[in-house]
């Protein structure tokens, strides 16, 4: 008796599971249902679950670093570090230059910020990128004073960055300068000729059209093309430090020609107005505000639990931007290890 008690149990237990699944299964299609109903295509049914989950603003957390506590107004400290990139270095993270963007914008926003420092340790990267950060850094200058304070490497790039800003305060010994552009190329025709035997065949609509191919050798009128195309970046960016900084002019060979200084070497010619630490630095924006009391404010990012666990989408996933990390594009970046 008690053992078909036991196993009349058991069959109950296994048809409430059976059930409670069953239920779970119908919500979840219903609450699915209801979202594709309002999209017309699966690009439309993605955005609308995702948008339903979290929201694509970037979220900035605030933490006390440096100054009085009790002040009343604020300096914010935002970082701009490693490669200056659109796409995420990991799959639950934004892009150096969303953050950066979103940092200044609420940073703008807050009437208690009086001035803003701006850590770069970077060695550049994507001119565009590069450019927005630039462009942004241009219009929040114009309601608040920016100083940047250079780090460990704050070459090309990350210098770029720098000049739009109202001051530039370097450590003794950071690696800065790095005035260029360059665009990288892989070649693997030998490779696959002689090594593997394997042969690409490519049917094109013009001359150029595969210019920068790694299957074939780049001829010179291809290598003058794109020549053309790095000195046009290289020049913009000459113009930016020559708008923004002082160069004698017979420094300018020096200043264009891509070499790297320290920053006691930059301050020499110019690139850089003091040596200093965030110390200097809060007390260049205490002296440029005039006001005596200002507690300093880190604006950072920090991965929602959704994007830590993935959830964030899948075109922001790591793995689906090797495409992007492999095409070539103009960078303004000091890049010796390759």
């Amino acid at each position: 008796m008690e053992l078909e008690t036991g196993i009349r149990n058991r069959k109950i237990r296994k048809k409430q599971i059976a059930g409670a699944i069953v239920i779970f299964l119908i919500i979840t299609s219903v609450f699915l249902h209801q979202i594709s109903k309002k999209s017309k295509d699966f690009k439309k049914e993605d955005d609308e679950i995702r948008k339903f989950i979290f929201k694509e603003e970037i979220k900035l957390k605030q933490k006390f670093v440096a100054g009085e506590p009790d002040a009343e107004f604020k300096i914010a400290l935002i970082k701009l570090e490693g490669e200056i990139i659109g796409y995420p270095s990991k799959y639950y993270q934004k892009s150096v230059s969303e953050i950066v963007r979103s940092a200044l914008d609420l940073a703008k926003q807050d009437e208690k910020v009086k001035g803003i420092i701006i850590q770069i340790n970077s060695p550049g990267g994507d001119i565009i990128e590069v450019e927005k950060i630039y462009e942004k850094i241009e219009e929040i200058k114009k309601s608040k004073i920016i100083v940047s304070l250079l780090e460990n490497i704050a070459a090309s790039g990350g210098y770029y960055c720098a000049c739009g800003t109202n001051k530039i305060i370097a450590n003794p010994l950071t690696i800065t300068g790095n005035i260029g552009a360059v665009i990288l190329f892989y070649n693997v025709k030998e490779l696959f000729e002689k090594k593997l035997g394997i042969n690409m065949i490519v049917i094109k609509s013009g001359k150029h059209k595969d210019i920068g191919s790694p299957f074939r050798k780049m001829d010179i009128e291809e290598k003058n093309i794109l020549q053309n195309l790095v000195d046009e970046a290289a020049k913009r960016f000459l113009n930016v430090v020559l708008k923004n900084r002082k160069i004698r002019p017979e420094d300018i060979p020096i200043v264009s020609d891509g070499r790297i200084f320290t920053g006691i070497q930059a301050k020499e010619i110019g690139l850089v107005d003091e040596i200093g630490t965030l110390k200097k630095a809060i007390e260049t924006i205490k002296e440029m505000t005039k006001i005596k009391k200002l507690k300093v404010i880190e604006y950072y990012y920090k991965p929602s639990l959704f994007e830590l666990l993935g959830f964030y989408g899948s075109e922001k996933l790591y793995f689906s931007k090797f495409h992007q990390i492999s095409t070539p594009v103009l960078k303004y970046i000091w890049i010796p290890n390759i």
